[in-house]
């Protein structure tokens, strides 16, 4: 999910792979554990915890959609603006549609710049290089990244998972998700600065800063 996060029907793939498999690796160990009563016992609690969970009732509910009905209908919402380094400038607001990639709304928004100047005056300027950001949300979760959502299950699971390894006399499991990014990180697409003067503004920034330092070092 975090590796398709800029491509609508990659990730799409992903997030339903996921719901599929948040639902059913709970079911399947519920009827593992119907040969080993003493271990069903012990992650009892966990099971309820999990069962009980609002959370994997609505993700439960979206994979029997997805099984019978098809994709999940996703919402996307997105932002426009420039960084300077690995800080964020400027952002405002601007429609990322669920069917477009963060590559095709970028140009859509270089497209709008070259012909309003108001929105051009917000974009980079010689210290700065546009960026995108966007977020995908279900309506069970308006106000939440799918990313979230998602850590959240996945981490409740693995508790899950782990108590009954240690039921069985194992030892638990490393829930601290070190392969996981920066959300932050997930949710911006960076752009080239010098691409987006020659495609707005029709300028070569690099040769204008030649012809800069060539004035300089003159006088």
């Amino acid at each position: 999910m975090e590796a398709n996060y800029h491509e609508p029907e990659p990730f799409r793939y992903s997030l339903n792979s996921f719901i599929r498999a948040i639902k059913e690796v709970p079911l399947k160990l519920q009827n593992d554990l119907q040969l080993h009563p003493e271990a069903r016992a012990k992650i009892k609690p966990l099971q309820d915890t999990v069962f009980k969970n609002d959370l994997f009732k609505i993700l439960g509910k979206q994979r029997d959609f997805i099984v019978h009905h098809g994709a999940l209908n996703l919402k996307s919402q997105g932002q426009v603006g420039t960084t300077e380094g690995r800080k964020i400038k400027l952002s405002f607001p601007f429609a990322v549609r669920p069917w477009e990639t963060s590559d095709e709304a970028y140009e859509r928004y270089k497209e709008i710049c070259r012909t309003d100047k108001f929105l051009r005056g917000l974009g980079p300027d010689c210290d700065s290089a546009p960026a995108l950001w966007r977020t995908w949300m279900i309506p069970q979760f308006p106000d939440r990244d799918l990313l979230d959502v998602a850590f959240e299950a996945w981490k409740l699971l693995g508790e899950l998972l782990s108590g009954a390894i240690e039921a069985f006399g194992g030892e638990k499991l490393d829930l601290s998700m070190p392969c996981r990014h920066d959300p932050d990180l997930v949710h911006i697409k960076r752009f080239s600065q010098k691409e987006y003067f020659m495609s707005v503004d029709g300028i070569d920034i690099e040769a204008e800063e030649r012809k800069w330092r060539e004035r300089k070092a003159s006088d």
